[in-house]
């Protein structure tokens, strides 16, 4: 009886060793936030999962082209370069609440750090590429409508006068941008890092933020706001009634009693005026000065306390603002301006700033790999 004894065999399927350099622990960083960033605009995955970043780059796009074609027309913009990181707030907040847990919730939920870290990665390292990845992306959607903006006006510039004019207001607004872009991205990687639940990690970014902002806007124009009466005195240009019929543009007419029709109208208020704050406008022709009226406008102005004026710091939106409007000693501010408190503004956003990328890098020297 002969017994069959099983033999060994060798099979050689064409696995070579890596025999190139190694290029340590800087190429993987960079190879990790490349990768991040691709994935922050949905580059190598799925349609869906490009829907939110490139609806909110078209969004933000919107005014930009808009301020294009109000430059060749010589019209005023329709967003200045300061206001567009403030107004387009929620389409920031749109946009991190769908990226952030696509960058770190997913590899908790799919346990794919144990992966990263059995590489020359230092802990440290992941959520450095993951900041940087996030903050490069949101940044790009926030600077890019100033910059297309300030192209706009600057091909549609007379004189390097115009030209300077435009970059020194143009700052300001990469500056607001860059500050947003910072604050939103550290705090919505803090929370994403804390669930693999992508949903959950959505649903609390856009809350802290629309509920801190609406807080804020609540102790501003609810609590913390009163309003004074004062009254302009001027003399501006003065256009009859039948003018008015041809007139195309916004006029205020004055005169004619109680209830009579005008007797002439303005097309400008006094300087430092808002026509939305106007109460009332009285005035008669100047006989000295034809084609002139003397007008006194009686308006009102708000003013706020100083709790309206400590309401932004409950909102991150609000607290770079603030900031910006502190720095820039600013007047066309959207919120109150924090004068005095101006440098709590600051240094507040500081302390964030730290203390909230500082707990980020901590989750991840903390977290498990299992």
């Amino acid at each position: 009886m002969s017994m069959n004894t099983p033999t060994s065999v060798i099979h050689d399927i064409g696995y070579k060793p890596y025999t190139g350099p190694r290029l340590g622990r800087r190429q993987i960083v960079r190879a990790l936030y490349v990768h991040s960033l691709r994935s922050v605009f949905g580059f190598g995955r799925g349609a869906k999962a490009k829907i939110v970043p490139f609806f909110v780059l078209i969004a933000t796009l919107v005014p930009a082209a808009l301020n294009v074609y109000m430059s060749s027309v010589n019209k005023p913009l329709v967003l200045t370069y300061a206001h567009m990181t403030y107004n387009m707030m929620l389409f920031s907040v749109l946009f991190v609440a769908a990226v952030a847990p696509e960058l770190v919730s997913r590899d908790l939920r799919h346990h794919t750090l144990p992966l990263y870290f059995s590489r020359p990665l230092r802990r440290s390292d992941y959520p450095l590429a993951k900041l940087l990845a996030l903050f490069s992306g949101l940044l790009l959607i926030e600077v890019l409508p100033i910059l297309i903006t300030y192209i706009g006006q600057v091909a549609s510039a007379t004189s390097g006068h115009e030209i300077w004019l435009d970059t020194k207001s143009a700052f300001p607004g990469v500056f607001a941008a860059a500050l947003q872009s910072a604050v939103f991205t550290v705090i919505s990687l803090l929370i994403a890092s804390t669930t693999g639940r992508r949903v959950i990690a959505t649903g609390v970014i856009a809350i802290l933020f629309l509920v801190t902002t609406a807080i804020s806007a609540v102790l501003t124009n609810v609590v913390g706001v009163s309003f004074a009466q004062h009254t302009a005195n001027c003399a501006v240009p003065a256009i009859s009634p039948q003018t008015a019929q041809n007139f195309n543009g916004d006029l205020f007419g004055f005169g004619g009693g109680q209830n009579g029709p005008p007797t002439a109208f303005v097309s400008q208020l006094c300087p430092g005026v808002n026509a939305n704050d106007v109460n009332n406008i009285d005035g008669s022709l100047d006989p000295n000065k034809p084609g002139y009226a003397d007008i006194s406008v009686q308006y009102q102005i708000p003013v706020y306390s100083m709790m309206a004026k400590a309401g932004g710091l409950t909102s991150p939106v609000r607290l770079v603002e603030g900031t910006r409007i502190w720095v820039f000693n600013a007047t066309d501010g959207d919120i109150p301006d924090p004068s005095p408190i101006g440098p709590v503004y600051a240094a507040e956003l500081v302390v964030l700033l730290l203390a909230v990328g500082g707990g980020l890098f901590l989750r991840y020297r903390k977290v498990s790999v299992s």
